[in-house]
């Protein structure tokens, strides 16, 4: 028998939830796990528990559509070694001075340049020196060769540069 172990009209005996010692009903309350303890194991709800997130809205306050890259394609007739300024064509259709064209290279990169002259299929002249090999039929992009514009992200027209 233990110190808890005594007749008290309309109470009994309970064990603890969280220590396991007995005591009288009288002594004990549910915590807010719904756990039957005495005095001392009892403890509040954190008030944490109680917090609420504010909506946080990520979304941007306006957008635009997707502007449609529109380009044609032609490719290298001649080999082009690294460090060429000119680059021969199989196709100058709708090419003109200053137009922007990109050169597939050997190594995987497309090299950006401008036709720096008249383009002719037998010599293309460029703005700047090729940064490696260009073997023949590699891809060269161009400006839309169906309505002589090239569009860039930005929407400047290579008319507008």
């Amino acid at each position: 028998m233990g110190s808890r172990d005594y007749l008290k009209l309309g109470d009994w005996n309970i064990i603890c939830d969280r220590c396991g010692a007995k005591f009288k009903a009288s002594e004990c309350r549910f915590d807010w796990q719904n756990l039957l303890v005495c005095d001392n194991c009892w403890e509040p709800r954190h008030p944490q528990d109680f917090v609420k997130g504010i909506p946080d809205n990520q979304s941007v306050p306006f957008t635009r559509p997707d502007i449609t890259q529109t380009m044609g394609e032609t490719t290298v007739e001649t080999t082009a070694l690294k460090n060429a300024t000119t680059i021969d064509l199989v196709s100058i259709t709708g090419l003109s001075k200053y137009d922007p064209i990109g050169i597939a290279l050997d190594n995987g990169i497309t090299h950006w340049t401008y036709i720096d002259g008249t383009p002719s299929a037998a010599s293309t002249p460029l703005g700047d020196y090729l940064t490696g090999n260009a073997t023949a039929g590699n891809t060269v992009y161009l400006p839309s060769i169906n309505n002589d514009t090239y569009v860039t992200a930005t929407s400047v027209l290579a008319s507008e540069l």
